[in-house]
């Protein structure tokens, strides 16, 4: 079961039936964070949101769509992101933009939902069967554990960035 966090952020959980555009959504998560870091009464500057870019490779083929899970501190990376994006795949490459996010702590999951249903598919074991992407360089092996948001977690400056995952089968 997925957690409504909106009362706390301002977002939906993101939903499996189509593609998500939640760039308003976003930008109201940028204010929110933005706003929480400040002390009351403050006269600081209100942190730049920037934009997130994932360049995801790696994928076997161009069938379906990539998948990009975004979380926040604290978020089961196993499930559902706070925020979902897709893109087209082409020439085993796809890039995945989130609209401008506040500065912090974030992770991401790419993943290859080869059959465009919005899930990763696992097999009989619970194993995956689609090819899998994770940020901070993690890969997925019988010995690494599952992953965490500690494991996935990079830092989201005061700059527009860029990060590549590649994605892989397990």
């Amino acid at each position: 079961m997925i957690d409504d966090k909106s009362s706390t952020t301002g977002l939906q959980p993101a939903r499996a039936s189509a593609p998500v555009r939640r760039q308003g959504h976003t930008i109201a998560l940028a204010a929110l964070m933005c706003a929480a870091a400040l002390p009351m009464g403050s006269q600081a500057r209100v942190p730049k949101a920037c934009i997130l870019r994932v360049e995801a490779s790696g994928f076997d083929n161009g069938s379906g769509h990539a998948i990009a899970k975004l979380f926040l501190a604290g978020q089961n990376v196993r499930q559902r992101g706070q925020l979902e994006v897709t893109a087209d795949i082409s020439d085993g490459k796809a890039t995945l933009r989130f609209a401008p996010l506040a500065p912090g702590d974030y992770a991401v999951v790419v993943f290859h939902d080869a059959n465009d249903n919005g899930n990763i598919d696992h097999n009989l074991i619970g194993l995956p069967t689609e090819q899998l992407g994770f940020s901070n360089a993690y890969t997925l092996s019988l010995t690494s554990g599952p992953p965490t948001f500690d494991k996935l977690r990079f830092s989201h400056g005061t700059a527009d960035q860029s990060i590549s995952i590649k994605v892989e089968g397990i």
